[in-house]
């Protein structure tokens, strides 16, 4: 089985260097490591050559997004396996390993990773996406104890920042949906993937860590905007309210209360105007069946999830790197 990784980077040299350095680390090696640079200024490419020579290294001329990026390297790629993880992480030596042992069973296609929380390692970040029966995706296991992880089950799809995928069926389906330039592309293949007939496994113990990202913010503007962006186009393009009156509210009493704190505390239109925006970028796409039957998390459970979330943000209760800069701003679907 040929294993290709591939690593989205943008201005973290230092990060990235990390993260190869616990690649060179595995104990069953890539065969091809792939970073594809969106035009960063900080000297990366430069860096990766000097140090990690047997690194192919594909250069944008700007910065094309991460699932563009990914595509652009992934959909030529001559492999069986493709593994995405972010610059940010540092991988165990057996991530690699343990990660792809999944892909043995010839039903999955899909095997998502955990990462851990680099300020407090004894939580998780991610241990891949679940769903609500709206269609917002959460990561699973978040900010909860690993021990948690024994008994967790198989999530809809991986977290784009520790995954594993089949590579002919990710070729095969064009790979991540390009409209979006960041957030939400591992939710909308995922879906994709499971209505072709693929499962995802969970790989409990292939864990890296993970210093939550160090692109947008975690909590910036442009970060709320992109948010705002993948949840509208992914309700549009998968047509979750159409002739669902009661998802509908549901919808609004989950996504709203936030979007009124962007306009009315933090004074941004830009999250409304991305939302209605993807909406009709999410409508001029050929409708694609609604997945409900994967959702696992009750809408009472969502909301409560969701206005702990918020509690949290107003009281500064969430861990530290959320406040920090970084790829992510929490729970996925209040971000990603």
């Amino acid at each position: 089985m040929k294993v290709a990784v591939v690593i989205p980077t943008l201005n973290a040299r230092e990060l990235l260097l990390r993260c190869l350095e616990s690649l060179d680390r595995q104990t069953r090696a890539a065969d091809e490591i792939v970073v594809v640079d969106n035009a960063s200024s900080d000297g990366t490419a430069d860096a990766v050559v000097e140090r990690h020579p047997h690194v192919r290294v594909l250069g944008n001329e700007r910065n094309l997004g991460f699932g563009a990026a990914i595509n652009r390297a992934a959909l030529s790629l001559d492999a069986d396996v493709l593994v995405l993880v972010n610059n940010d992480v540092v991988c165990e030596p057996t991530f690699l390993e343990r990660l792809v042992a999944p892909l043995a069973q010839p039903e999955v296609g899909m095997v998502a990773g955990v990462l851990v929380q680099a300020a407090h390692p004894e939580r998780v970040d991610s241990a891949g996406i679940e769903l609500d029966v709206t269609l917002r995706s959460w990561d699973v296991l978040w900010n909860r104890p690993l021990e948690e992880l024994a008994n967790a089950r198989a999530p809809v799809g991986p977290c784009g920042g520790a995954a594993a995928y089949r590579l002919p069926p990710f070729q095969e389906a064009g790979g991540f949906d390009e409209a979006l330039f960041a957030y939400w592309e591992d939710v909308d293949l995922a879906l994709r993937l499971h209505a072709a007939g693929w499962r995802t496994a969970l790989a409990a113990d292939a864990r890296a860590v993970h210093a939550h990202g160090q692109t947008l913010g975690a909590a910036s503007p442009a970060a709320r905007r992109l948010d705002a962006f993948g949840r509208g186009y992914v309700l549009a393009k998968y047509r979750v309210a159409r002739g669902r009156p009661l998802t509908a509210v549901q919808i609004a009493l989950l996504d709203w209360p936030a979007l009124a704190v962007h306009l009315v505390v933090r004074r941004e239109l830009g999250p409304w105007r991305e939302r209605l925006r993807a909406r009709r970028r999410g409508l001029a796409v050929a409708p694609h069946r609604p997945p409900l039957e994967l959702a696992t998390v009750r809408f009472g459970e969502a909301l409560r999830r969701q206005y702990a979330l918020l509690a949290l943000r107003f009281t500064g209760g969430l861990p530290e790197h959320f406040a920090a800069p970084g790829r992510r701003a929490g729970r996925r679907g209040a971000r990603r």
